[in-house]
């Protein structure tokens, strides 16, 4: 029967005297499928294992003289995966059991009438088997090579007497702990487990008995002691039941990550104390504890400039005990000031190689780091070449937020300076100014009294706009304490301020009944010169200011003429001939200082509308 083309052709090595010529042919006549080829010598037939034709099957027949078990025997040491079929006739002196246990793969007696298709079907499915098990061979050894070679730790576990045990692991997990794989095979995974993990891997392994399998973190001891975080995550082993019978766990190495994590999230602690310090010194101490508890090098100083030179500031106890008292450096002098002269880090693998004269002690790898223009942080240790990469970036991340600091302390103490000189003289200025504008004021009142003159009245308004300049003026330059808060609602103060403000003929609405928590006297003042702003401003003789809440906060609106494109907070800024400019100014700095945040944005009806939140 002819077959398909595409059906692989197999090569049979037919082992057998002349007699067997008429086999090989009938063999061949059975299914065209099968090329067979006849040798007559063991010989013939290893020689035939050796050609670059393949051999897919062997048959001995058993009336061969050379003897069918030897030939067997040859046939194994050539190519022990080889299937070998005994031809058996029943007249010589070989039995089926003796063919399989020499290792025969099958055997097929003569057929009567010599038919050969019982044969052919058999040598058809001898090679079959063979192909499937080698595929089969060579897809474990890919997946044992893949298994062996994974870049994560992978180990396969069994359930004995209510514990995960490892029937087997990968070299990644071998070597990431420290074990000989000897060392590992039927133990409980659960005595590699931190005790942190263990009641999560209780918890795990019960649901994984149940089919359920999850991912979560678990910390392994290695051999060393060394803390192993990893990312576990389970698949289940089953049998040809279907019920589970262990697992394949994979853990995927995140020790590494989680030490970046902690390190950042100890460099962010520092960063916010640095920017909380209130003198350089504090500024010089927090660097030198972070470098020792965060690079992990307890010998670190810093040294920040004075008149010149560089002096130490701040240094550990661990560098102090080692160093000793540690010198005064000129800018461009010496180690640390070579680094802070030319503005880059400096690190020295040895730190003996350099001949300048200082006594380091036992220092031996030594770093140099500019903190900006402020001052050096200097990092030491006792192993030569000790620092790599990741320690310079961190050291230089230190010195640079510690650079930002001293900038934001020496700024914050010119704004205090500058605000005590300004304080200073608007108390001067307002005290000199009042009094000889106290007797213009009285002077004027005589005379408008005796006389009805325009002029009079307009020299009136003058000075009692005098007096609001001097009295916002001492508004902005006084630095008061913080708000004494309590809840206030909105609606009475409001109607208080309406009263006492120059209202003129406009109109106030509050909207529902807001409460804030403010400080009173200075929520009084920001709403006196809301609404003295929207009268002044709003150019309408029918206004209306509304007072309503917000979410988060508050808003006060006109139905005025709207907003300018300028800054209406500016100092100074105004766009009326009896206003100060400082009014709005005035309300940005009460918001401010009880932590609000104010906008002006353009009403919906046209007029200004400002909005506090927080």
């Amino acid at each position: 029967m002819p077959h398909p083309t595409s059906t692989p052709s197999i090569d049979v090595l037919y082992v057998g005297d002349d007699a067997s010529t008429a086999t090989t042919e009938g063999i061949a006549h059975a299914d065209d499928r099968l090329s067979v080829r006849r040798v007559a010598s063991v010989d013939d037939a290893l020689a035939a294992l050796d050609a670059d034709r393949p051999v897919d099957c062997a048959v001995i027949d058993t009336r061969f003289s050379a003897g069918p078990l030897a030939t067997l025997a040859a046939l194994d040491d050539a190519d022990a995966s080889l299937p070998v079929l005994f031809y058996f006739d029943s007249a010589h002196d070989v039995t089926v059991g003796d063919a399989f246990d020499a290792g025969a793969t099958d055997c097929v007696r003569y057929a009567p009438g010599g038919g050969h298709g019982l044969l052919a079907h058999r040598i058809r499915d001898a090679v079959a088997s063979h192909r499937t098990e080698r595929r089969l061979r060579t897809q474990r050894s890919q997946y044992r090579q893949l298994f062996d070679d994974a870049p994560v730790m992978f180990a396969v576990f069994r359930s004995v007497d209510d514990e995960p045990v490892i029937e087997d692991c990968n070299d990644r997990f071998c070597d990431r702990l420290g074990y000989d794989r000897d060392a590992l095979v039927d133990r409980s995974v659960w005595n590699l487990y931190a005790d942190e993990s263990m009641e999560r891997a209780v918890d795990g392994f019960d649901s994984g008995r149940r089919g359920t399998f999850g991912q979560q973190e678990r910390t392994l001891v290695a051999a060393d002691g060394e803390r192993v975080e990893t990312i576990f995550r389970a698949s289940p082993r089953v049998d040809r039941y279907g019920d589970v019978i262990g697992t394949v766990g994979l853990y995927l190495d995140i020790t590494e990550r989680k030490r970046r994590e902690r390190t950042l999230e100890r460099l962010h602690d520092v960063t916010r104390n640095l920017l909380y310090a209130e003198s350089r010194a504090a500024v010089a101490e927090a660097v030198t504890d972070a470098v020792g508890d965060v690079l992990g090098y307890p010998r670190n100083l810093v040294r920040l400039v004075d008149d010149g030179e560089l002096r130490s500031v701040a240094i550990t106890d661990a560098a102090e005990r080692m160093l000793g008292d540690r010198p005064v450096y000129a800018v461009g002098e010496g180690t640390a000031g070579r680094a802070f002269a030319r503005g880059e880090t400096l690190v020295y693998d040895d730190v003996r190689t350099v001949d300048d004269d200082y006594d380091r002690h036992g220092a031996r790898a030594s770093m140099f780091v500019p903190i900006g223009d402020h001052g050096v942080l200097s990092i030491g240790d006792t192993e030569v070449g000790t620092f790599d990469r990741s320690d310079r970036h961190l050291a230089e991340v230190f010195a640079a937020n510690a650079a930002t600091a001293l900038t934001l302390l020496d700024r914050t103490r010119n704004l205090e300076r500058q605000n005590d000189r300004l304080e200073e003289f608007a108390s001067v200025v307002s005290h000199d100014l009042r009094t000889p504008l106290t007797v213009v004021d009285g002077s004027l009142e005589l005379a408008r009294a005796r006389y009805d003159d325009d002029d009079l009245d307009r020299a009136a308004r003058s000075l009692d706009r005098a007096f609001d300049l001097i009295e916002d003026l001492l508004t902005l330059a006084r630095r008061d304490d913080a708000p004494d808060r309590r809840p206030i609602e909105l609606s009475a103060l409001a109607e208080a301020c309406w009263r006492t403000a120059d209202t003129a003929d406009a109109t106030l609405v509050v909207d529902g009944e807001p409460t804030v928590q403010a400080d009173e006297s200075r929520l009084r003042r920001l709403l006196e010169n809301l609404f003295r702003n929207s009268v002044e401003h709003g150019s309408t003789s029918d206004l209306t200011v509304a007072l309503g809440s917000l979410p988060d906060g508050f808003y006060v609106e006109d139905d005025g003429s709207g907003l300018p494109d300028d800054d209406v907070f500016e100092a100074g800024y105004t766009t009326g001939d009896d206003g100060t400019g400082l009014g709005l100014a005035i309300v940005e700095r009460i918001a401010e200082e009880h932590g609000w945040s104010v906008d002006a944005v353009d009403a919906d009806g046209g007029g200004a509308r400002f909005e506090f939140r927080g």
